[in-house]
């Protein structure tokens, strides 16, 4: 039986996106965590809710060689409760070019919250 092009282009898309979608998902419970709780909120500017999730996560710094990771939450909450935008996710930038890749690979299964 001969594939049609249409066919397999058709799938090749279908496996590209669905590759991708996958590739979009949080690996850590902390990730998945994130997700409803600062993602959300941060596209829907609700900073009440980000100034809380951020105050949480700096009151639970993971266990090693994390040592700014609280001061950048609460910097991030102090924004937050400002409703400034760009220093919120600015706390947010920094604390995730420090630190996520090395927290995937040390802590993928740490409970959060």
């Amino acid at each position: 039986m001969r594939t049609r092009p249409l066919t397999l282009a058709l799938t090749l898309a279908l496996s590209l996106a669905a590759g991708l979608a996958a590739a979009g998902e949080p690996t850590t419970l902390l990730g998945k965590w994130m997700k409803p709780n600062m993602g959300a909120p941060m596209a829907g500017q609700d900073f009440a809710t980000l100034k809380t999730s951020l105050s949480l996560v700096a009151s639970k710094p993971p266990p090693g060689d994390y040592p700014q990771w609280a001061s950048i939450a609460t910097a991030g909450a102090a924004a937050a409760a400002k409703q400034d935008v760009a220093g919120t996710k600015a706390s947010c930038k920094q604390c995730h070019d420090l630190y996520k890749e090395k927290y995937k690979k040390e802590l993928p299964t740490r409970p959060f919250p």
